[in-house]
């Protein structure tokens, strides 16, 4: 799964467009795996929302070597897609010029903190003196530290990746997760977990974001507004047809287990702004920056204002 899977034209629709008609872009996907929160985009190309807007999208999975920062600064792919707000202001810290044209799912707060069910472990305050495990360079860590610094909580960290098998053996306390992936898969396997939510806290995190060059947007606006309206009728669709959706993610990728991935798209519906879809603003933006900066992940300060560009999301008024 780690070798770029183009995922475009995989499924036809009824629109009569040629081919060779259509404009072709590319977008690069966060992850080497193909799951719930991507359904929007897999909606948007099954129902031929791409090709009613001239458009010939092709869907390349990312991976640490090909992931969507360094595809899109180098050209390889026009758009990309991003775990959440936090990456993108990193790479505009370092000097890369890109901007968010939609957040599918603000004030998500997916990344949590996950005990074992009988460890007495329930609140942030249990985690003191306890060794907690990490994903390090992954988004999730920057945010729990920063919720595990704001409670002034002393702990130790270990760098444990996707691997559970050290909470599960108790060799460790607790661990970082996303609510929609190990707080579900565990339980579903059996492994009753406590669930510490930086969110109970005041510490709010964003999910799924669109970005692209700044010098694309304002080369090719059309194709922007084209490719986003598409994308946002995806998203507006998955919402509303939450059981045909995964029907058409699963022809992507038929060995997903359907249960799981429903309760994956509840979880993403349920963050999933509404007036309108992909909503930004500026306190997204200034929140994340700051606690970038007080986690010192950036260290100098930067215009997050520069960081999107929400016309499209407005014009196209999407709901």
């Amino acid at each position: 799964m780690l070798i770029t899977l183009a995922l475009a034209g995989c499924i036809e629709s009824d629109n009569h467009v040629e081919k060779s008609e259509l404009e072709s872009i590319s977008v690069r996907l966060p992850i080497p795996t193909v799951e719930a929160g991507q359904i929007p985009f897999y909606v948007a190309q099954e129902k031929g929302y791409y090709k009613d807007e001239g458009l010939d999208v092709t869907f390349n999975l990312g991976s640490p070597d090909t992931n969507p920062v360094k595809m899109v600064v180098v050209g390889a792919d026009d758009f990309g897609v991003l775990g959440g707000i936090d990456t993108l202001l990193v790479a505009r810290a370092q000097g890369k010029d890109l901007k968010a044209i939609s957040v599918f799912h603000k004030d998500s707060n997916f990344p949590v903190i996950l005990a074992l069910k009988d460890s007495g472990i329930e609140t942030v305050e249990d985690l003191e003196d306890k060794k907690i495990g990490f994903f390090y360079g992954h988004i999730s860590t920057d945010i729990l530290r920063a919720f595990l610094h704001q409670e002034t909580i002393n702990y130790s960290e270990v760098d444990v990746g996707f691997d559970y098998s050290q909470l599960i053996s108790r060799q460790i306390d607790a661990e970082w997760a996303f609510r929609q992936t190990a707080g579900i898969t565990l339980p579903s396997k059996g492994i009753e977990v406590n669930v510490i939510q930086p969110a109970d806290y005041g510490i709010t995190s964003h999910g799924y974001t669109l970005f692209t060059k700044a010098e694309f947007i304002e080369k090719n606006p059309e194709i922007v507004e084209k490719f986003l309206r598409a994308t946002l009728k995806g998203l507006h669709y998955s919402v509303q047809n939450p059981e045909e959706s995964v029907d058409i993610l699963l022809k992507y990728d038929p060995k997903l287990d359907r249960e799981i991935e429903m309760q994956r798209l509840q979880i993403y519906n349920s963050a999933t702004s509404i007036s309108p879809y992909g909503y930004m603003d500026d306190g997204m933006f200034e929140d994340t920056c700051q606690r970038l900066l007080d986690e010192e992940v950036i260290t100098e300060q930067i215009n997050s204002a520069d960081a999107f560009d929400p016309y499209f999301v407005d014009h196209l008024n999407i709901r």
